[in-house]
């Protein structure tokens, strides 16, 4: 066996020699050149001769320039033999690595080292560099034969950061060469013997750890009393200062071994507390006839962090303080003594006072002899009621209520309850409910709400328990000004829909067409559904010497003045509600196409198709139309938060109503709102029919999802929001 008098070396010194050669026919003035030489003189700390025939390590270089500047790289310095380096003169830090950059590895050394050097014109520089093994070295060695009393064995050995080696007989990797970034170390031992007794050593520290180090931990046991039934188990950890033993005594009897369970239920079910429940008893008992040695709690869960648990728990011999504190959690936990043979602990209180769900701890039991019992537990803290409401998602005029069961199956009468903040009585729920039974879950869509009112909801169920009440508050519904198109009025030849210019929110493009003759769009007092409607009718209208098609045509927003042979126009208004629909009723007469300009001159001959489009969207100012440069607002724009856009070239017999749903892409807020409608759809593009004509009244936004048919709701998609 090595001993602390034999310290045979392994390390690996690199030479590099680092040599400016003179050149003169090629070498540029104030340069020269670099060469690497490598000698290695392999050698350990401690104790481990390197196996005949390993290869020299290969090392790449890092040549950096003093001061900064680009610094150079070779992937493998032999390669410098043949052709050495050409450098300006100045000072070099020269780094040699070879192995993996890495915290942990197999079989892969890691090689670091550095060295300065200055190169000079025509002048030939020497440098050593001397590059160490960077990682501690570990290796593991048990006696032939422990396979005759042990069916399986490993070693664990990890460093302060957490990083492992897990040398296991049964990963068939116990021969390997591991390798650690490590100040310290720690070891654990697994056993289990050929009768199933399962042995645990550990953890057991090793300070002051060196990276040239190599740790060699080698097992052997006295075979007489293993024969005997029991066996005193050596454990050798070489270092380079000295040899450390540790003689531990298993008990291979097969009696009185240690043991976990629940008192009155399975510990493999887990524990189950309901929230609140502090009268609750789930005691766990720990029995170790030879003597508890170790017994501690462990868990990774921020939630139990949090509560006050800390992640490692040792209760053999803990502090009184530690004691207290943990029954001061709920935790009843005895006053342990090393040797006591059973103890018992209480998680009933600690669990009723964690937040609702599943957590994982780990019960770890080793006696005297160093057999052990493990076991992972699933805490369950459930609600204190068989249903409960949990969120809700309110919209203007409806609500999307979510609730959840913790039975087995559905409870018996399992149904919503809601009403209006400060009234004194419940509504049961009546509509269609969608249950998951899978996640236990269950959801329904409350119509016919009140905007901005403040509401609540429940879960009940045949039990009649006292359950969570949700409060939520329904959204805004905002409107827009003479969605009617009852108000007019009339400046020169223009038509404007509105009471007057200081309150008008809709525009057209009479402002431009007018002072040439033509209003497109118009009051109309006798074909209505009510009051008065907007006329819109396509014209051509002549400018000058040319002639240009112009749609009759409404938007909210403004005309901003005739830009070209076109116009500017700012689409629309501050609005920050929510609408599912557009509602109303429009009535056309489309004509055949008779004007067309690129790229729509294939239309000519077909049938005109009116326009009726909403945004809602998120500018920070009216978006600017430009019909003569072509600039609109194109339906992908990322701006756009929902929108709907219809079409239609068949001639009505009379008004038709609609309603138009708006596809959300997604919840964003919006900040303005635009209504177009137009009797030419490509009227922008000076495309159309004269003539064709376009009547729109009684616009209303929609705000209640009950007020939608579910192929609307679909097309809305409020259900896939977040």
């Amino acid at each position: 066996m090595p001993n602390s008098k034999m310290k045979a070396k392994y390390c690996l010194v690199a030479l590099l020699a680092l040599v400016a050669c003179s050149r003169e026919a090629d070498l540029p003035e104030g340069t020269g050149y670099l060469s690497v030489r490598l000698a290695a003189d392999l050698a350990v700390t401690p104790v481990v001769k390197a196996e005949a025939g390993e290869p020299d390590p290969a090392f790449s270089l890092e040549i950096i320039p003093a001061g900064g500047g680009e610094k150079v790289t070779v992937a493998d310095y032999r390669t410098l033999s043949a052709e050495p380096l050409v450098l300006p003169r100045g000072k070099y830090t020269v780094k040699a690595v070879s192995g993996p950059d890495v915290r942990v590895s197999w079989e892969e050394p890691r090689y670091e080292g550095e060295t300065q050097v200055t190169v000079l014109p025509d002048r030939l520089t020497e440098a050593v560099v001397t590059a160490s093994l960077a990682r501690t070295m570990v290796t593991v060695e048990f006696d032939p034969e422990t396979d005759r009393y042990f069916s399986d064995y490993r070693v664990r050995v990890s460093n302060e950061s957490g990083d492992v080696l897990d040398f296991s007989r049964a990963n068939g990797n116990l021969s390997k060469k591991g390798y650690l970034a490590a100040t310290a170390l720690e070891w654990e031992l697994y056993m289990v013997n050929t009768q199933g007794t399962a042995y645990r050593v550990g953890p057991v520290t090793i300070d002051a750890v060196d990276p040239r180090q190599h740790y060699h931990f080698r097992f052997s046991f006295d075979r007489t009393r293993a024969a005997e039934g029991s066996s005193l188990l050596c454990v050798l950890v070489d270092d380079s200062l000295n040899e450390k033993y540790y003689q531990l005594d298993l008990d291979f009897s097969g009696d009185g071994l240690p043991s976990i369970s629940g008192q009155g239920f399975d510990l493999a079910d887990g524990i189950a507390v309901k929230k609140g429940d502090k009268e609750s008893r789930n005691v766990v008992d720990f029995r170790a006839p030879q003597g508890i040695k170790s017994l501690t709690l462990s868990h990774g869960d921020a939630k139990m962090l949090a509560a006050g648990l800390p992640q490692h728990v040792q209760l053999v011999d803990a502090p009184a303080a530690t004691v207290a504190a943990l029954n001061g959690l709920g935790l009843a936990v005895p006053s342990l003594l090393y040797g006591a043979t059973d103890a018992s602990v209480d998680f009933g209180p600690f669990l009723a006072g964690l937040p609702m769900g599943d957590y994982l701890l780990s019960l770890d039991l080793i006696d005297t002899r160093n057999r052990y019992s493990a076991a992972t537990v699933v805490l369950s803290v459930t609600s204190p009621v068989d249903a409960e409401a949990t969120t809700v998602k309110p919209w203007a005029g409806f609500a999307i209520l979510n609730g959840r069961w913790f039975t087995d199956g559905r409870p018996s009468g399992l149904r919503f309850q809601w009403k209006k903040a400060g009234d004194a009585a419940w509504t049961d729920y009546s509509g269609a409910v969608n249950y998951n039974d899978a996640a236990a879950t269950f959801s329904a869509e409350l119509y016919g709400l009140q905007a901005a009112t403040a509401y609540m909801f429940r879960v009940k169920t045949d039990k009649e328990e006292e359950t969570r009440e949700v409060n939520f508050t329904t959204a805004p519904a905002g409107t827009i000004p003479n969605l009617s198109f009852d108000d007019w009025y009339k400046e020169d030849k223009a038509w404007y829909p509105g009471a007057n210019a200081a309150t008008r929110v809709w525009d057209s493009a009479n402002g431009g067409t007018a002072s040439f003759g033509t209003v497109s769009t118009s009051p109309e007092e006798s074909d209505v559904v009510r009051g008065k409607a907007a006329r819109l009718e396509s014209s051509a209208v002549k400018v000058v010497v040319i002639t240009k098609f112009a749609a009759g045509n409404i938007f909210i927003g403004d005309f901003v003045k005739v830009s070209g042979v076109g116009a500017e126009l700012d689409w629309g208004i501050p609005f920050s509600s929510r609408p599912l629909a557009l509602h109303g009723y429009y009535k056309y007469r489309p004509k055949p196409i008779d004007f067309a300009e690129d790229p729509y001159k294939s239309k000519l001959g077909e049938t005109d198709a009116c326009s009726i489009k909403m945004y809602l969207c998120d500018w920070s100012a009216k978006f600017r139309v430009n019909t003569s440069n072509k600039v609109f607002l194109q339906d992908d724009d990322p701006s756009i938060i929902a929108m709907c856009d219809f079409s239609s070239d068949v001639s009505t017999d009379g008004y038709v109503e609609f309603n138009f749903p708006l596809h959300y892409r997604d919840n964003r807020t919006p900040r303005y709102v635009v209504i177009v409608g137009a009797a030419s759809r490509l009227g922008d593009y000076f495309t159309g029919a004269k003539g064709s004509t376009l009547w729109l009244d009684e616009l209303s936004l929609v705000y209640d999802a009950g007020r939608l048919s579910e192929a609307e709701r679909e097309i809305v998609g409020y259900r896939n929001l977040p």
